[in-house]
């Protein structure tokens, strides 16, 4: 695997009251969803609401458990790279080679669409911004749209690197590891304060 260019928070402290156990925790072809995600990278940052047990990656404890923002912060102390990439283990079928499409761009924010929104934890950002963001913004999603430059990935971008679109699907309930999605296709995009334009 080679050296990560973009620093990576995984999020894993949430209750999982949808799923009805501890999602990260849960096997998929033996493999817990929270390994799945962190076999990505090099040495992710792990935010977790107790301790776990992982292959890699530094672990955080964040029991109070108020939110991905908060989760974030207490992980801007490790961040050394210029970009940051911030997930959760709710994306099992998550490919390195998305994450590295996504971090390529140039703009403060990088994204993506899940189920017709913008997915905070599917984004690559510029450590310097989020920093600045962190205080004043009451969630990552205020992050996204506060920031003067945004690109939104499209899925037909997506499909380049990830055919199958999997890395997109959100695990918040077990019957979603089952459920047949549908394709929703979307043209990537730059995003600004003075205009936007878009490509296929």
């Amino acid at each position: 695997m080679s050296r990560d260019l973009f620093d990576v928070i995984v999020l894993a402290g949430g209750s999982s009251s949808r799923f009805g156990a501890d999602k990260c925790d849960f096997e998929i072809d033996g493999q817990t969803m929270l390994d799945r995600v962190t076999s990505n990278f090099l040495n992710p940052i792990i935010v977790t609401s107790k301790e776990r047990r992982v292959s890699k990656g530094v672990q955080i404890l964040d029991p109070d458990r108020r939110g991905p923002l908060a989760g974030v912060a207490k992980a801007i102390q490790f961040l050394e790279k210029p970009k940051v990439f911030i997930t959760g283990c709710d994306f099992p079928f998550l490919k390195r080679s998305l994450v590295e499409l996504i971090c390529s761009k140039p703009e403060l924010v990088s994204t993506t669409i899940t189920c017709g929104k913008i997915q905070p934890l599917l984004s690559c950002y510029s450590t310097q911004f989020l920093v600045s963001r962190l205080r004043s913004s009451p969630s990552l999603t205020d992050v996204v749209y506060s920031s003067p430059s945004v690109y939104v990935v499209g899925t037909r971008e997506i499909g380049m690197v990830d055919p199958s679109l999997k890395s997109l699907i959100n695990v918040n309930r077990i019957t979603d590891l089952y459920s047949q999605r549908s394709k929703l296709f979307w043209h990537s995009s730059i995003l600004s304060n003075t205009k936007s334009f878009f490509v296929l």
